[in-house]
Order: C-alpha cells, then structure tokens, then sequence
C-alpha cells in the first residue's frame, strides 16, 4: 500500500530523526583527543567552532604551520623528543642540524558513521529511495605534527565502503611543510607533495562545518560536445579539491595572506587510468586582505583572545586563479548522433573572488568563479584534430553558519552552476545542516540537500562523527 504525500515527508524526517536519537544514547565519549589537543593540552574548540571548522585563531594556527602564535616552550605540553644538541647548530654544516619528534605518537582517527535517506531518479524518470545504514561510512587515519622549528607534516589515508560490499583505500593528503625557512615570521611557508590547496582557504571540505562539499566549484564536469551539462563523479576538471604539487604561502602585515603554487595537471591525473598522462603542469595564485578582527597570523593588536573565540567583527575579501594545459588527456564523448570521438582540453582558465564576514555569531561567506574550457574534438583513429571550441562557465554559492549556543549550530547554503553547454539547464542545490557538539570532539549533524531544479532529488541525512 503506498503512503499519501504528506505521510511520506512525515516518513523521510522520523527515519532520519530516530536513527539520531540512537546515536545519541549511544554515544560514548572517547578518552583521546586529537594530535594537536594532545601535544598543547587543549579543547578542540581553542582551534574550532564545530570541526572541521575553524575559528580566526584556528585559522592562525593554521597558516602558522599548526603552531602557536608567538609560540613558547611553556605552551608545549607534550615535551618533543630531541635529535641532537643544540650546539649542532653552530656547528653546521660540519655535524647534522638539529631537530626534534613529537613526544607522542602524532596519530588521530576520524570516523563517520551515517543515515542516508534520499531521493533520485535515474534516467528513465523512475524515483528511487535509499535509506541506507552506512556504519561506518569511512574512516580517516590523520598523521601530523612539527618537526623543529621550521618542518612539519600531515598525512591522511581513508577508507571507506562501496555499496557493492566492497572498500576502497585512499592517500588524500601526504605533504611535507617547510615553515619560516628565512625572512620575516610567517612571510614564507612552502608545501610539496599531495595536498588541498591554500588557494581554497575557507571553503574547501577541510575547512566547511557541513558534510556535503560544494559540488558547483569541485565537481562541474567542463567536457562536452557543446561543453559540461553538469557533475559528475569522475573525468573533467573544474576546480580539483587536492592535488599533487608545490606551494608557497604567507601573510604580512598581520592581515595579507597570499599563496602560489605548481601542480600536476588535470590534478595530477586523468580519466580512464591516464595517471599523470602529460608533462604540463598547472599554476595558481590567491592574494587576500582581511580588515578587521584578529590578524590572520594570529596578532591582536596588544587585546586578550575573547572568551567566545569564534565571535568577531571582520571582513576577508580576495581574488584567486587556476590555470592549466590537459593536451593528451583524452576523453570518451559522443554526439547526438550517436558517433564516439576523444577530447581533450587543450587550455582550461578559472577565476573567482571570495568573500567572509563574521559578525558576532554569524558568520557568512561565498566564491563566484567563472570558467574557461578550451575544448579540442579528435578523430578515434588517429587523434587528427575534428574541431576546436572554448565553452565559459559560472558558478557560485553563498553559505551562512551561525552559533545558537556553542553545542548547537545550523548552516544553510545556496549554489548554482550555470554549464558551459548552453542548451543545459542551470542547477542549483539547497544544503541545510543542523549541528550537535555532543562533546569537542563527538558531533551528531542533521543535514538537507535538495535539488531545487528537480524537487524529486533530494537527501535528508544523519551523520555521526567523533575523532580521537
């Protein structure tokens, strides 16, 4: 028997809703805390308002190389392992210089456990409901700490299960940092190896208190006889959320923060198991200026830190660009007629600006980024050049995150993605998230995304996480 409308609805939000309040009973607080709560003896919220989030002086601490502002010895709870007198130091380069090991094991875990409840409809039109118990959903194993004074370290592998039983295993981050090497403190910090980009400082899924990323900037699928129609899970770039490359970043005068870097093109791989399949490689710049609050190093102007440290009165506003070369990434496409050719993207340009004000408890922030795609159609055969079209896009999203009370916060974001292909439909997504700190490090989120372009397709999950 099938319900009527409104019993339906009423069924979507109890499903989700119990399956909250069985977390909740359940939940067990864990006894550890994570790498850098551990080494400075501190709540996860010194750095966060809801993790991963981070509030202006998590943000300092960041950028600081996950140390201290105007760090001193006393503040280290966790006393390093030294490797080496500290005489070597005068003494280079004729003995070894100097450093030290984190005093702990510089390990955290991460796992996810979560209700999915959702609405699709696949391509004949036929509605599908999934209200799936993914327990766990994935699980993170983060390694990071500093090394001395001047080199640090995050590594992040994750797994996670396919719906086919199965499970996939992942290195999402492996870098090395090198901090403060020469110059003014905190004017030169440089990354290498596979990471997410400063250049998404702010609204990247590292740095967003939801748990659905921002699909409109990480995955718009550019590629297309007429250019992109929309997301998709693989192929293509628009922005790639982490990639494998060199960066330098800094900030002067307390309130300039800038970042360039050098990445593998197409991040670091292509479509179809084409790892690395060509030599060019991808550049990126981002240059901000934030007025007011704390200084983005972490200066507060002679002032004590505020008691409740994710409230302050500032504006950041900056400007940032992506460009790169994916000639000889070749990707499947076929016409209206049926007939199958490659392409490749011979020239691909992104420019955006980016925006966040907090005002007391509110906190609102959103990126505008127009897209380029240089587009080349060839031959299955031989690869001989069919034809050559550039095909621009935009996209854009403005989210709002606000603090009912430290343990409750609530989160609504718009996006929209205007294609390349002009004969597609924009798409735009309503994302709402309500969030529960049942302790610093044990969170419970209900959130909402619906497919305003298609009222049919929409997810009402429950997510639960804690990290020790």
């Amino acid at each position: 028997m099938s319900c009527s409308p409104p019993l339906r609805r009423l069924e979507f939000v109890l499903v989700p809703v119990t399956a909250a309040a069985i977390f909740l009973v359940g939940a067990v607080p864990c006894r550890a805390v994570p790498v850098f709560s551990r080494k400075y003896q501190t709540s996860c919220q010194t750095c966060h308002t809801a993790f991963p989030k981070l509030n202006p002086f998590g943000e300092a601490f960041r950028l600081n190389g996950y140390r201290m502002p105007k760090e001193t010895e006393d503040q280290i709870k966790e006393t390093p392992v030294s490797l080496g007198s500290e005489a070597y130091k005068k003494m280079w380069p004729q003995a070894v210089f100097p450093s030290d090991l984190p005093g702990g094991a510089p390990f955290a875990l991460n796992v996810k456990l979560a209700n999915v409840y959702a609405s699709s409809h696949d391509e004949t039109g036929t509605q599908k409901i999934e209200n799936d118990f993914q327990f766990p959903q994935e699980a993170n194993l983060f390694a990071a700490g500093t090394l001395g004074r001047n080199f640090g370290f995050l590594s992040e592998v994750t797994f996670s299960e396919r719906s086919d039983g199965g499970a996939d295993l992942e290195i999402e981050h492996a870098r090395l940092d090198i901090d403060s090497p020469f110059g003014p403190e905190n004017a030169f910090h440089f990354r290498v190896g596979k990471l997410a980009p400063n250049l998404y400082d702010g609204f990247q899924e590292m740095w967003i208190m939801t748990d659905n990323a921002i699909d409109v900037l990480f995955a718009y699928d550019p590629i297309g006889i007429n250019g992109g129609t929309g997301l998709s899970d693989s192929g293509g770039v628009s922005l790639p959320d982490r990639v494998r490359g060199i960066e330098m970043y800094g900030v002067a005068k307390h309130r300039l923060f800038y970042t360039v870097g050098v990445d593998q093109a197409i991040g670091g791989g292509g479509p179809n198991g084409q790892f690395a399949s060509n030599s060019h490689k991808d550049v990126y710049g981002r240059v901000d200026w934030k007025f007011g609050g704390m200084g983005l190093d972490g200066d507060t102007g002679g002032k004590p830190l505020p008691a409740e440290n994710w409230r302050e009165k500032s504006l950041r506003v900056g400007a940032f660009g992506f460009t790169g070369n994916g000639t000889d990434v070749l990707f499947d496409v076929t016409d209206q007629a049926g007939s199958a050719f490659k392409m490749q993207d011979v020239h691909y340009g992104r420019l955006g600006v980016y925006a966040s004000a907090y005002y007391g408890d509110l906190n609102v922030f959103g990126v505008y980024v127009h897209g380029s795609d240089k587009l080349q159609q060839l031959n299955p055969g031989d690869l001989s050049l069919v034809g050559e079209t550039s095909h621009p896009y935009d996209a854009w999203f403005a989210e709002g995150d606000y603090v009912i009370r430290p343990p409750f916060q609530v989160s609504l974001r718009y996006e929209h993605l205007s294609p390349g292909d002009t004969s597609a439909p924009s798409l735009k997504f309503l994302n709402a998230n309500f969030t529960f700190l049942i302790r610093a490090n044990v969170k419970a989120m209900l959130e909402y995304r619906d497919d305003l372009r298609n009222s049919g397709n929409w997810a009402l999950n429950t997510i639960f996480r804690i990290a020790f």
